[in-house]
């Protein structure tokens, strides 16, 4: 079972990660990479994968406003801004605009 401090510290790997391999990367996909990857790679704790336009629809038929609001705020056992509390609205918004690029 994953703990707070346990997801922690993969946000704190996926940062690290990140980092090392921004290059030239999209702001969205850097904060993709920071933060977001930890749940949404590998659909941990129920999160909805990168690409999976299925489990994506029914978020992505709120508007992105809605799913950006989801993410300021926290949903289910998605921690407000992810867990990284400096993140700001242009951050998740960018997030959310990478993760729908990734629709298939």
């Amino acid at each position: 079972m994953l703990t707070f401090p346990r997801i922690a510290a993969l946000v704190a790997a996926a940062a690290s990660v990140a980092a090392n391999t921004a290059g030239a990367a999209s702001q969205g996909e850097l904060v993709y990479r920071k933060t977001c990857v930890v749940c949404h790679s590998e659909g941990m704790l129920g999160a909805p994968r990168l690409g999976d336009s299925r489990a994506w629809a029914p978020r992505l038929a709120a508007g992105k406003e809605a799913l950006v609001a989801s993410v300021r705020n926290g949903k289910g056992e998605m921690p407000p801004k992810g867990g990284n509390p400096k993140f700001t609205d242009e951050d998740l918004r960018a997030a959310v605009d990478y993760i729908v690029s990734k629709m298939r």
